[in-house]
Formats: C-alpha cells, sequence, structure tokens
C-alpha cells in the first residue's frame, strides 16, 4: 500500500500530527474524500505512524512495524475494502474486522483497522460496525475512507472523529497532472475525474481519454441516427460503470445546455458533440434517460446477478 502525503493533504496531516502528539486522536477517524484523491495514501501513512514503534507525529521508517507495513505483512493491520469493485461489504466481512479489534496485539501494540468505501456498508454490516465503535475495544483505531458521508448510516457517522479536506482548485489539479505526465490534459479530464488528481492522472495513463472519446462518438452517432446499438451496447459492456458515469455527466451537459446555461459543464471542450446531441433528443426524453440511468447504475451495483447487457440494451432502446 503506498504511504504519501499529496501537496494537497499537508493541512490535513497537520492536524493529525497534532493530535498524534498530543495523544488525542479518535479512536474512529472518517476521511470524506473521492477516489483518486489520494486518500488511501493518506491513511495509509496515519495506520503507519499509529503502529510506528519510534515515531509519534510520523512513522520512523526503519523499525520492524515500518518495514512489516510497507510489505503488507503487518499482522496488526486489517485492510477492509469490497471483494471487487463498486460492490458492497457484507456483514460477514465486518464480523470477521470486529473480532480481530478485540484480539491483542502481536507486536504488543496498536491495531488499526481500514475500512475502504466504507460508504459501500449494507446496513447489516453498517450496524456491525457501530456495535464496535459504540463500545471500541482499547488499541484499536479505525480508519474509514468514504466518497461521501451522505450515503453512509448516520449513527457511524456520529462516532466518528471526521474529515472532509478539500480538493485543489481545477487549475492546480490540471497543472499537476500535465506536470506529472510531462502533457497537456484537457480540462474535461478533470472535470470526469471530480477534480480528484490522482483519478485523473490514472485515466490518460490508462487509456480511458481514448475509450472516453469513442464511447461519446459512438452514444452521440447512435441517438443521431438510431443505428448502432450492438455496438454501443458492447462499448458501454466493456467500459463497466466508468462508461454509464460518462453518459451521466454527458446527458446532464445536455439538460444544461437545453435548458440555456453552459455553467459547470463537464464536457466543456467537446460543446459541438453536446448540442448535437441536444438537437437530436428532446429535452423530456434527456431527463428521462438521465433519471433511468441514474437507476440502472445502482441497481447494476446492488445485485451482481442482473443481466448487464440486456438492462444497458434496454436503457438505450428507450432513446428510439
Amino acid at each position: 500500500m503506498q504511504v504519501n502525503v499529496y501537496p494537497w493533504q499537508h493541512d490535513t496531516w497537520q492536524h493529525w500530527q497534532q493530535l498524534l502528539g498530543q495523544d488525542r486522536l479518535h479512536h474512529a477517524v472518517l476521511l470524506a474524500s473521492p477516489k483518486g484523491s489520494g486518500r488511501i495514501a493518506l491513511t495509509a501513512m496515519l495506520a503507519k505512524t499509529i503502529l510506528c514503534k519510534n515515531g509519534v507525529t510520523e512513522p520512523c521508517g526503519v523499525c520492524h512495524s515500518c518495514k512489516l507495513f510497507d510489505a503488507d505483512t503487518h499482522p496488526d493491520f486489517h485492510l477492509l475494502k469490497p471483494e471487487s469493485e463498486g460492490k458492497q461489504i457484507g456483514v460477514d466481512a465486518v464480523r470477521a474486522v470486529n473480532q480481530y479489534a478485540w484480539e491483542t496485539s502481536q507486536l504488543g501494540g496498536q491495531r488499526v483497522i481500514l475500512i475502504q468505501d466504507a460508504d459501500r456498508m449494507g446496513e447489516a454490516a453498517a450496524n456491525a460496525v457501530l456495535k464496535t465503535l459504540e463500545e471500541p475495544p482499547s488499541h484499536c483505531h479505525f480508519i474509514l475512507l468514504a466518497a461521501s458521508m451522505d450515503t453512509m448510516l448516520p449513527t457511524v457517522v456520529s462516532r466518528c472523529n471526521k474529515w472532509k479536506p478539500k480538493l485543489p482548485q481545477e487549475s492546480v489539479v490540471k497543472r499537476w497532472v500535465e506536470a506529472e505526465l510531462f502533457d497537456s490534459v484537457p480540462l474535461q479530464v478533470i472535470r470526469i475525474n471530480r477534480g480528484a488528481p490522482l483519478a485523473a492522472k490514472a485515466f490518460v495513463e490508462s487509456g480511458s481519454l481514448g475509450a472516453h472519446e469513442g464511447l461519446l462518438d459512438a452514444f452521440s452517432g447512435y441517438v443521431a441516427s438510431k443505428q448502432g446499438l450492438f455496438t454501443l451496447t458492447e462499448k458501454l459492456i466493456k467500459s463497466g460503470n466508468d462508461g454509464l458515469q460518462w453518459l451521466s455527466f454527458l446527458l446532464l451537459d445536455v439538460m444544461k445546455l437545453q435548458q440555456g446555461t453552459q455553467e459547470g459543464l463537464v464536457h466543456c471542450e467537446s460543446l459541438p458533440l453536446v448540442e448535437k446531441i441536444g438537437r437530436a433528443v428532446p429535452a423530456s426524453v434527456v431527463i428521462r434517460q438521465l433519471t433511468a440511468l441514474n437507476k440502472l447504475k445502482s441497481d447494476l451495483v446492488k445485485s451482481a446477478g442482473l443481466n448487464n447487457e440486456l438492462m444497458v440494451s434496454r436503457w438505450l432502446s428507450d432513446f428510439q
């Protein structure tokens, strides 16, 4: 697990260091930050510091604990996350973590449980975590990571020390990504990735820029001609959750243009394409399909047994 503090995280890290130095760090820390913001690296730094045998406000990097952490073999660190992207954390996995929380430290120090995508816990799983947070074991710290607190069980949120750091301005993110890649990056790449620097960088490195452009071209061609349903469905299935999210942003942009505003457009550098879709699809259909798309994304996440291809194809067919 990468351990790092990025420039835009310095304020949060300094606050945590103060709490560590004063021995006032809460037993449950909740960090709300989008994926690709560097949140995992930041919380890994916190976990490594808590477990370190020498350091108080930062890890020494040389003790046995630090070396075990760097090797991803620390016996007193436990990572809980969904089994696959977009899926929920089950109650059985949480119960196993709860049991671990009460065990004795194998290195005779602190224990840390990091719950990645804590906002992906189902109600039963969240309630199981809540019981442990209400009566926390000694020498055990919980670190919860979420994209948003809004979808989490309020009682779980209330039991945590909450942190919601601001992401840097778009221009700062754009400069950082370009400096990392030694290349210019379209502003809409930053917006597609909700201003998260690492997500924007990974978007370009993974080739998603080309996949995104190809999907938008195929979609605009389909809604204009009502041909190419099979090909477009294949592209969407191949792109997974990302492709559906890209179309969600796109339809929202179309809706804004149809309502006479260009403020906050995600696809700010693809205006001709957005306008083309706006001319081809009536405003009432755009609103209906955007609502249906959001429900489709939710349904596909909740149930692994659904026929994704059939459901995506049905949604696309409704544009006709």
